[in-house]
C-alpha cells in the first residue's frame, strides 16, 4: 500500500514537473499555454442529510411471562396467539366457586360479629360486660374482616388481566389444566413503540444524540419507511468490534412490525435543507487531503474543500469550502494545476 501511494505521489509530481515544464516551454516561445479540454458542473442547491447507517433487531418496549398467582383449575382462556390486548384485560379465569362460597360464609359471620360489637358497646357503657370483653369482640370483627379481604384479593387474582398494553406472544396454558402461584400462564409484548437495537462504529460518537430521527426497513415490508426516534446510546464502546450499542425507539401504532424483525436502520445526524452539492466525479482525495478545481473565466482554481454527504445519485455535499454559485471541473482533473488555462467542451464534444 506505501509503495502504491509512493508510486501515485510520483506520478502527480511527474505530472505537475511536466506541466510547469510546457508552461515555461510557451512563455519562452512567446506563445500562451494550451488550455486544458475540460467539462464542468454547476453547483447545486438541494436538501441534505447525513445519515449513520446500522442494522438491528426489534424488541417489544416491555416483554414479560404473565403467571399465576394463586392455585386453581383454569375455567376458561380469552386470549390467543397474535390477540392484540389491551392493559387490565382478563386473560384467563381460574375456578373460583370455592372462594366464593367461603367469602359468602366469612361475610354472614363478620355481619355477625359486627352486629356483637354493637351490643357490647351498649353493654359495656351500662357496665353489663367488662371493658376487656368488648375489646375481645372488636378483636373478633378485625380479624374477620381481614380473612374477607384477604378472599377478596384471592378471588380478583382468579382473574388473569394483563399488565401492559400490546400483544400476546404465548399461550402457555389450556382450559382445564391446575395451575399453582408462578405458574407461567402468557408471555406478552407491549409493541408500540417497538425498541431497535444494534451497534453504530464507534468513529461516529459525536454525531449521536438521543432524540435524532432513526428510519427504518424491514425485509417484511421493502417499499416501506418507519420511523423512530434515538432514545438510548451506550457511553463505552465494544473493545472487540469497536461499537457502541444504540436503541431506538419505533413507532407501531398500525402493527406491521413484529417484535424479533431484523432491521436496516439509519439515524439522521444533521439535516440541511441548502446544501451545496457537487458531482463525486469533481472531487480528487489524496493523503486525507480532498480537493476540487473551480472554473472561472477560463481558468482553474484549486481548492481544498471538506465533503460531507453522499447521495445515491452520485451528488457529494460540500460542507466547506465552495459557494452556491460557483462552477467546478468534472473531467480532466490530473491534467489541472493551479492557475491552468482550460477550455469547456460543449455538450456534444464530451467524447472527443
Amino acid at each position: 500500500m506505501t509503495a502504491r501511494r509512493a508510486l501515485l505521489a510520483l506520478m502527480l509530481f511527474s505530472a505537475g514537473c511536466t506541466r510547469h515544464n510546457e508552461a515555461q516551454s510557451a512563455a519562452a516561445a512567446g506563445t500562451e499555454p494550451r488550455a486544458i479540454p475540460i467539462t464542468v458542473a454547476a453547483v447545486t442547491i438541494r436538501p441534505s442529510e447525513r445519515l449513520v447507517s446500522f442494522v438491528g433487531t426489534l424488541y417489544g418496549h416491555d416483554e414479560l411471562t404473565l403467571s399465576s398467582q394463586m392455585e386453581g383449575q383454569i375455567k376458561a382462556i380469552a386470549a390467543d396467539l397474535g390477540d392484540h390486548i389491551e392493559a387490565n384485560q382478563v386473560l384467563a379465569e381460574i375456578e373460583d366457586d370455592q372462594l366464593r362460597a367461603r367469602l359468602r360464609e366469612v361475610e354472614a359471620t363478620w355481619g355477625k360479629a359486627r352486629a356483637d360489637e354493637t351490643r357490647g358497646r351498649q353493654l359495656v357503657e351500662q357496665k353489663v360486660i367488662s371493658p376487656q370483653e368488648y375489646e375481645s369482640m372488636k378483636t373478633t370483627v378485625s380479624v374477620i374482616e381481614a380473612q374477607r379481604d384477604t378472599l377478596a384479593v384471592l378471588l380478583q387474582h382468579t382473574q388473569v388481566r394483563s399488565p401492559l398494553t400490546g400483544s400476546v406472544a404465548k399461550r402457555l396454558v389450556s382450559a382445564g389444566e391446575y395451575v399453582r402461584p408462578g405458574t407461567p400462564l402468557f408471555a406478552l409484548v407491549a409493541d408500540d413503540p417497538l425498541k431497535l437495537r444494534g451497534d453504530v462504529p464507534e468513529r461516529f460518537a459525536d454525531e449521536l444524540q438521543a432524540g435524532q430521527t432513526v428510519r427504518v426497513r424491514v425485509d417484511a415490508f421493502p417499499d416501506a419507511a418507519f420511523d423512530g426516534k434515538l432514545s438510548r446510546i451506550s457511553p463505552s464502546s465494544n473493545r472487540e468490534n469497536r461499537s457502541i450499542a444504540v436503541e431506538a425507539l419505533v413507532d407501531n401504532h398500525d402493527r406491521k412490525l413484529k417484535a424479533g424483525f431484523f432491521a436496516n436502520a439509519a439515524i439522521v445526524t444533521r439535516s440541511d435543507e441548502e446544501a451545496v452539492m457537487v458531482p463525486q466525479e469533481a472531487l480528487i482525495t489524496f493523503a486525507g487531503v480532498t480537493k476540487l478545481f473551480v472554473v472561472a473565466d477560463s481558468i482553474a482554481h484549486e481548492r481544498q474543500v471538506r465533503p460531507g454527504a453522499r447521495t445515491a445519485e452520485g451528488m457529494i455535499e460540500i460542507v466547506e469550502g465552495l459557494r452556491a454559485d460557483e462552477t467546478v471541473a468534472t473531467s480532466g482533473l490530473t491534467k489541472l494545476q493551479n492557475g491552468a488555462s482550460v477550455a469547456v467542451k460543449k455538450p456534444e464534444d464530451k467524447q472527443g
